[in-house]
């Protein structure tokens, strides 16, 4: 059996690149921590670090076995806090994933109205990427996660209860910014901003369902910034769609909002909220209920697809 403290210190040089600086983390000698990682590998039977005077970079396969250590260490962290919350007698709480980040819109309000009903219940949020949202899901160490789209994971139940408006970020002299709505079409001419980051992905996949056609393509600009971070981008010709944001704008303001509309009005994106279904935590019970109360539907008299 592998000691989870050789974990921390491998995980540590991981993140730090030194193992003098991972040694000063637990306040040890670096040789002390250096002879314990060594000791570690050749347990394993395998390089986990390329070491040189630079520091310590990890091997292909070290790669591969940190992310399951760090896996382990985690579990491990969560299993302490959840018995010493038992041990104290510990109000209830809800770990909620977020797949975008928590600024206004639905969800938002959701979560208000939630922690003002069950004012003794603790809400634990925490931003990731869908992967590893739906493996936090798996492993237990989140309740519920809430982006777009559906899990295709045979244990993960998947629920819309609700949907975000979409809206275009656009300078306040664009032609459109006149205009107290605009169409799909209208944006062809654009340059549109997203983020690599989630909810980019079902943006930019929106954004060409809806602007795609043979021989034309939608101008795309992904960056490595949040979605908040786009906002200061957009001039010109640039604009960003954006959703569960902060929308409002007034006189004198450099950047307007406007909802696009198409065939059917304005554009909404179904959310998902996904949980585990064995897990039997009151805090997500009440959270389902809650929600379904809200928005006038359950997920236990009916599945819904999740769009």
């Amino acid at each position: 059996m592998i000691e989870i403290h050789l974990l921390r210190y491998a995980l540590a040089a991981a993140d730090t690149g030194s193992f003098r600086q991972a040694a000063d983390q637990f306040r040890i000698k670096q040789s002390t921590l250096s002879k314990h990682v060594l000791y570690l590998e050749q347990r394993l039977g395998l390089s986990i670090f390329a070491r040189s005077t630079r520091g310590v970079v990890p091997t292909e396969s070290g790669t591969a076995f940190l992310g399951r250590a760090r896996s382990i260490v985690d579990e491990v962290d969560a299993l302490d806090r959840d018995a010493a919350a038992i041990a104290g007698g510990q109000r209830d709480t809800l770990r909620v994933g977020l797949g975008y980040p928590l600024v206004s819109g639905e969800l938002s309000a959701a979560l208000r109205s939630y922690a003002e009903t069950y004012a003794g219940t603790t809400i634990e949020a925490t931003e990731q990427s869908r992967a590893m949202l739906l493996r936090s899901l798996v492993t237990d160490r989140i309740d519920v996660a809430v982006f777009p789209g559906r899990s295709r994971v045979p244990e993960i139940r998947s629920f819309s209860f609700w949907s975000e408006r979409v809206s275009v970020a656009m300078a306040a002299d664009h032609p459109l910014a006149a205009r107290d709505w605009i169409y799909w079409t209208d944006l062809r001419a654009c340059r549109f901003l997203v983020t690599a980051a989630e909810p980019g992905p079902d943006i930019a996949q929106m954004i060409r369902a809806r602007l795609s056609a043979p021989g034309q393509d939608p101008q795309l600009d992904t960056q490595s910034v949040s979605p908040e971070s786009l906002l200061p981008l957009v001039s010109g010709n640039r604009v960003a769609v954006t959703f569960g944001m902060r929308q409002q704008s007034g006189p004198g303001d450099a950047i307007v909002f406007r909802a696009p509309h198409d065939a059917f009005g304005p554009t909404r994106i179904e959310q998902g909220v996904h949980w585990r279904a064995a897990n039997r935590s009151s805090a997500l019970a009440a959270f389902l209920e809650h929600v379904a109360r809200k928005f006038g539907c359950t997920p236990f008299e009916r599945e819904r697809e999740v769009i």
